[in-house]
């Protein structure tokens, strides 16, 4: 629906005065979101009232879908292609009429395709998208679990009798994927083969293969990402790319020999999953989403995004580059690797064992014309160097560095070998980052925190202020209250969902720079920015919690050592700020859930069979027992049924 239908409906039905609409309207263009989320996220509207206003209009009756269950055979005539392709979603079938929930009950076109592949005439209701994403999501995930939980023995040593070790790495790989790791890890111990997901930032164990299929497993995937398998004791690095649920995805595969045995780690690189945007990234207001926006606008010199491995830095940077992608400026960027693909910008990937180095590729960047230029990551003094003669020379440079802090990247720049006085001319400003994880919004609960966190917080009276435009927010501790998930089936128990970022953006002035010059300390460059606006990472952590974003919690795992309130808030005593339950072992994720799909194995850009090992030496042969192939079926499968 238009924004301008939507408009008209709220103010015809009298839920919103045009005054509102207005306000609502230059919300969404300072956010650059739409008219529908913005309701939603100031809470003008609650949900109910919003769809049930939009259904009321259009004469169709709105359908909450949150607690949506469907039984299998409904999910056997109504597949998950057609819910995905039609933006609908079954419900029940009632007299003959099969009913469901559209995006668009009005579009004519998709109704008479699912009429078509179904057989029943329909009865029709509404519900939004994001709802219906959601709830087919899990409703298809239930059912590969049911179904495998249901599997009898006969097909289960059937299964075994395949090349099934193939098959357990790839529902393997499309669980994680559906789970949405960022990592996938099978690590050797004594006894054990441990595997987990990196979910959210937090890894989640699922219950292992047996110890005696280690090998065959971590050869398995050595053989689909290119890489030696016969080379166990030196560290290995390759790539691979398939199919997993019509979409591609990328993976990134690393080998380390420890005293157990080869650890692997798989980096997920689903770019599908993966949001692009600033205005998607997280700032609490939209005065940090200016600022940013003013910084990375300027014709010259470096910005740069400070952080720890995986804190989105990656990210960051590729929106800051969409943001500023015309076709009147030559973006070019040097990474290693390239993660992300992006329109209309020419990405070069590092090679050191080619000789292609971050110091060799800008030395070609340099004769290629750019206007803007991203290093993916200041590695040494002669990268250093270049990107700041890069950016005295009128280019306008991206670059990372792992620091803690934003001030702290100059005391590392100038650690590196550069002249202070090149680090102030050259420096436009620096941004550090952590993620933190959203609460749940399915099963997210108001609750009052202690006067000890209150304390710990320095919200007695009120907040300090917040240094973003020189006001402050009060907050009556007796009516203090902040949110929890008390954890649901949609964030597997942990009452986190997403993730999001806290942000420090330290704009480099001319004061700064004269600081810098005179190589003044990084404690006294804090201060001075702290003073000119910058709020530090714990601060805009806090801001996110009163919002009712994420907990306490969060903000003390990612970034503990910056808070210095009223004493150290330490990482144990954060069960008084969150009362969040725990991540359970066997909920955490769902690896076990082997669905039909995967054991038909993932479709890849080739068969699987036809992928050739990379050996040296004559192949590891390595034998599985098919009846431990089964008792180990069996024991997921059981597992499963006790989940339930």
């Amino acid at each position: 629906m238009r924004e301008e239908e939507l408009k008209n409906i709220l103010l015809q039905s009298g839920v919103l005065t045009l005054e509102d609409l207005k306000k609502v309207g230059q919300e969404t263009k300072k956010l650059k979101r739409s008219l529908e989320q913005v309701l939603l996220d100031t809470h003008l509207l609650t949900k109910d009232i919003l769809y049930k206003t939009i259904a009321q209009k259009i004469g169709i009756e709105y359908k909450d879908l949150s607690k949506l269950e469907v039984s299998p055979d409904l999910l056997n005539i109504y597949s998950q292609d057609l819910a995905r392709d039609t933006h609908s979603a079954p419900l029940f079938i009632k007299n003959g009429f099969l009913h469901i929930a559209m995006e668009d009950p009005q579009n004519i076109s998709f109704i008479d395709q699912i009429q078509a592949s179904t057989g029943y005439p329909l009865e029709v209701y509404f519900s939004p998208l994001l709802d219906i994403t959601e709830a087919t999501s899990r409703i298809y995930r239930t059912k590969d679990e049911d179904l495998f939980s249901e599997l009898k023995v006969d097909e289960v040593r059937r299964l075994s009798e395949t090349p099934s070790i193939s098959k357990i790495v790839d529902v393997i790989i499309t669980q994680g994927v559906r789970d949405r790791a960022s990592d996938i890890h099978i690590e050797p111990e004594e006894g054990l083969t441990r595997v987990r997901f990196r979910i959210d930032g937090v890894l989640h164990e699922i219950p292992p293969p047996p110890k005696d299929w280690e090998l065959a497993v971590i050869s398995r995937i050595k053989v689909l990402a290119g890489m030696n398998i016969a080379e166990s004791r030196l560290p290995q690095d390759g790539h691979f790319r398939i199919k997993v649920d019509d979409k591609v995805v990328d993976f990134r595969v690393s080998t380390l020999r420890t005293i157990h045995g080869e650890n692997l780690v798989m980096r997920v690189l689903d770019t599908a999953s993966v949001t692009i945007g600033l205005e998607r990234m997280g700032f609490t207001t939209p005065y940090d989403l200016k600022r940013y926006e003013e910084l990375i606008s300027r014709p010259y010199g470096i910005v740069l995004s400070t952080g720890p491995t995986g804190c989105g830095k990656t990210t960051t940077l590729h929106s800051a580059l969409m943001r500023i992608n015309t076709v009147d400026r030559n973006i070019i960027t040097l990474e290693d690797p390239v993660e992300y693909r992006l329109g209309l910008i020419r990405q070069v990937q590092v090679d050191p064992k080619a000789g292609m180095t971050f110091s060799v590729g800008l030395r070609s960047i340099f004769r290629q014309d750019p206007d803007v230029i991203m290093i993916g990551e200041i590695r040494d003094l002669e990268t250093a160097r270049m990107a700041i003669q890069a950016a005295l020379t009128g280019h306008l440079v991206f670059s990372t560095l792992h620091t803690n802090d934003a001030p702290s990247a100059v005391a590392r720049l100038i650690d590196m070998g550069i002249d202070p006085f090149l680090v102030s001319a050259s420096l436009s400003g620096v941004m550090a980052q952590r993620l933190v994880r959203v609460i749940c919004s399915n099963c997210k609960e108001p609750h009052k925190p202690t006067q000890a966190v209150i304390k710990r917080w320095g919200l007695e009276d009120k907040t300090p202020p917040l240094k973003v435009s020189g006001g402050s927010i009060p907050v009556d501790k007796s009516d203090l209250v902040v949110y929890r998930g008390k954890g649901c089936e949609k964030c597997r128990g942990t009452g986190f969902y997403g993730r999001t970022g806290i942000f420090e953006l330290m704009i480099v002035d001319e004061e700064i720079k004269e600081m810098i010059t005179l190589g003044i300390s990084t404690g006294d460059l804090r201060k001075k920015a702290t003073d000119k606006g910058m709020r530090l990472l714990w601060e805009d952590g806090r801001e996110k919690v009163l919002s009712g974003i994420t907990t306490f919690e969060e903000i003390a795992r990612v970034c503990e050592e910056k808070i210095e309130l009223k004493g150290k808030l330490r990482v144990e005593e954060a069960s008084v700020i969150s009362k969040t339950p725990p991540s359970k072992v066997s909920g955490g994720s769902t690896c076990a859930r082997l669905c039909p799909q995967g054991y038909e194995g993932i479709p890849m850009d080739k068969p699987v069979s036809e992928i050739k090992a990379n050996v040296s030496k004559p192949a590891i042969k390595v034998k599985v027992d098919t009846k431990d192939l089964e008792k180990y079926h069996l024991r997921l499968a059981r597992w499963l049924s006790e989940k339930k």
